[in-house]
């Protein structure tokens, strides 16, 4: 994107740029490449766009969520080129039918062949962005409440910022800032950036679960809590309730954090890089949660190209990392976002920060899991992946795993310390298969290593 002078008449050059979605639809091509920064997407210029599909031809449209617009399905494949980034309700059956492209995606480095000067054969160009932000301040300022992700820096690699203006989304402090002049399509809509989500039932295994990780936060960590509903449920459990001078440091917050924020638990106070401040790309679940947040400089967005860089994230100091997955084998390797080739989830910020609390002197990465899925039918702890399963942490950097049943510390152990560690805490039903899947793997065909540990203990 060119520079931008922020000494003009602000307000008429930002009168000049109302649209409707209609009109910034208009300004698409055939070919163009659409970029939406996860939790920006906004529906009816979406709507306004998969309008055009008989006028359009090869538009490619990246997201970590990408709204259904009506565009999943055959008919729309020659003139949108959907990737999805993560796997979401809107798209996981478009991916696994094929109709959508998944694009595997890690938040650092998100437009690194652009940035390095690349050709247009590595180089995927940012044609337009489509944010979510506040109307302009009095000094002209958008902002972009309560997600930032990569919307500021995204918007200032692009050749078209195409904005929603929502008179919903707050104004926090941080990072989240953009100048109208920097936008060149505002288009006002009324719709809630925060939908309301579904409660998910409470899951019995997450008691144990939370009674575990809590043992392995201490008072003056620093924490990050990935999304999911076992990591949720860790906080609204009470895992943390009883810890002091916590930091945070993450890519975004599960419900209840900011609460924590509120009362004390989070307080910064031994943060290596940002001392008394709680610090994300996302805060707050709720309306309530970010009412908080609104002009409090407590509470600092920051883009998640910075928060999701390794290096940064071992620069804290007691760092702890508790991320869910979904599977794990006995050697140690995790899938985070697919079953077999199946996706379901995405990898998000997992990767990133399981790198940065192995880098970190005094880290720690905590996997956590329940022991079983599909209604206790299957072990999530398996002998070996299946045929087309995707490995999202390899097993060289697996650290602390913890389903109901316990804990099961990998780190520094050979395949067979790690296997009886995983066993250990396997769901009671599963575990002579896996004690028998071990001693195939990991010993000579005919040992039996009950009977040396005998020999020995004699």
């Amino acid at each position: 994107m060119a520079e931008r002078d922020l000494t003009v008449d602000w307000e008429a050059d930002y009168s000049s740029k109302l649209s409707t979605p209609e009109e910034a639809a208009a300004s698409f091509r055939s070919g163009d490449h659409l970029w939406l920064p996860p939790a920006h997407a906004s529906p009816p210029i979406l709507e306004a766009l998969a309008a055009r599909r008989d006028e359009l031809h090869e538009v490619e449209v990246r997201g970590v969520i990408v709204p259904d617009v009506g565009w999943y399905q055959e008919s729309f494949m020659d003139a949108f080129q959907i990737a999805p980034q993560f796997g979401t309700a809107y798209d996981r059956d478009a991916v696994n039918a094929k109709i959508a492209d998944y694009h595997p995606y890690w938040l650092v480095g998100i437009h690194k062949a652009l940035d390095a000067g690349r050709d247009a054969g590595e180089a995927w160009a940012v044609d337009k962005v489509q944010i979510c932000v506040s109307p302009p301040n009095a000094q002209g300022w958008v902002n972009c409440g309560g997600n930032v992700w990569d919307a500021v820096t995204t918007a200032r690699r692009a050749t078209t910022v195409i904005a929603e203006i929502n008179d919903r989304v707050i104004e926090a402090e941080g990072e989240g800032w953009l100048h109208v002049s920097e936008l060149d399509f505002a288009v006002p809509v009324d719709r809630d950036p925060l939908p309301a989500r579904p409660e998910e039932p409470p899951d019995p295994d997450d008691e144990g679960i939370t009674h575990y990780v809590s043992q392995l936060v201490h008072n003056g960590d620093t924490i990050q809590i990935g999304v999911g509903s076992h990591t949720q449920s860790i906080v609204e459990r009470g895992g943390l309730d009883d810890k002091e001078d916590l930091s945070y440091f993450g890519e975004l917050t599960v419900k209840g954090c900011v609460p924590l924020a509120e009362r004390g638990v989070f307080t910064g106070r031994f943060s290596a890089l940002h001392p008394g401040e709680f610090t994300a790309t996302v805060i707050g679940n709720t309306h309530e949660e970010r009412a908080h947040i609104v002009g409090n400089p407590v509470y600092q967005m920051r883009n998640v190209e910075y928060l999701l860089d390794p290096t940064v994230i071992a620069r804290n100091e007691n760092f702890v990392a508790i991320n869910g997955a979904l599977r794990i084998d006995l050697s140690g390797q995790i899938g985070v976002h697919t079953i077999g080739p199946r996706v379901v989830a995405g990898v998000g910020g997992h990767l990133a920060f399981a790198l940065g609390a192995y880098l970190c002197p005094t880290g720690r990465y905590i996997c956590v899991m329940p022991s079983t899925g599909l209604g206790g039918t299957v072990s999530n702890i398996v002998p070996r992946f299946e045929e087309g399963q995707i490995v999202t942490v390899p097993r060289e950097i697996s650290d602390t795993v913890v389903t109901e049943f316990g804990i099961a510390r990998l780190l520094g152990k050979t395949v067979r310390q790690r296997a009886e560690e995983l066993i250990s805490v396997a769901h009671p039903d599963f575990r002579a298969e896996l004690r028998k899947a071990m001693k195939s793997f990991y010993y000579p065909s005919g040992y039996q290593p009950e009977a040396a540990n005998e020999r020995g203990r004699k």
